[in-house]
């Protein structure tokens, strides 16, 4: 064994359970209330298309890599996912955590059951379409169908939902 092997496998632990613990809060606190727009959806696509293939370019030079038509096929599909899926976390992050302007619209709304997800409404943004905005932040009778004032934070990239109330 190495002289240090049990500082690392410390510091891997912690980095893996740090690692877990920012995405347990992504998804609870940051996901249900932030909207990334379609411009920035597509831009980030196109970005994580043009670093998956340089980065298979590179993996594709090793004379270790297996060359078969199945591998490369699929490789770089799943580079481009988890490209997209780590640029989408850092979006969203960028969406929540930085200042932008605080607006509210008023708009009708339906209440939409949450399978998967929280329950809420949803309601026709004027720049997106339709959004779900979870019950947490919902003030009033979400049951009925009738009209919503939402307040929402908005950047360059996207917007936060801060509240919505029902009447």
């Amino acid at each position: 064994m190495k002289k240090h092997s049990y500082s690392q496998l410390v510091s891997y632990v912690f980095s893996i359970l740090f690692i877990i613990a920012v995405f347990l809060y992504w998804k609870i606190e940051i996901k249900e209330y932030v909207i990334v727009s379609n411009v920035s959806i597509k831009i980030a696509l196109g970005f994580s298309v043009i670093v998956s293939l340089v980065c298979f370019f590179f993996i594709y030079k090793k004379p270790t890599f297996n060359k078969e038509i199945k591998n490369l096929l699929i490789f770089p599909l799943a580079l481009i996912m988890i490209i997209f899926i780590i640029v989408y976390f850092i979006l969203s992050n960028i969406v929540y955590f930085t200042s932008g302007e605080i607006s509210s619209y008023k708009s009708s709304y339906s209440y939409v059951e949450g399978r998967r997800s929280c329950s809420g409404i949803k309601i026709n943004d004027e720049s997106e379409g339709e959004v779900k905005i979870c019950a947490k932040i919902v003030h009033g009778n979400i049951y009925e169908t009738g009209n919503a004032e939402v307040l929402k934070k908005a950047n360059a990239i996207g917007f936060e939902l801060i509240s919505a109330k029902t009447y």
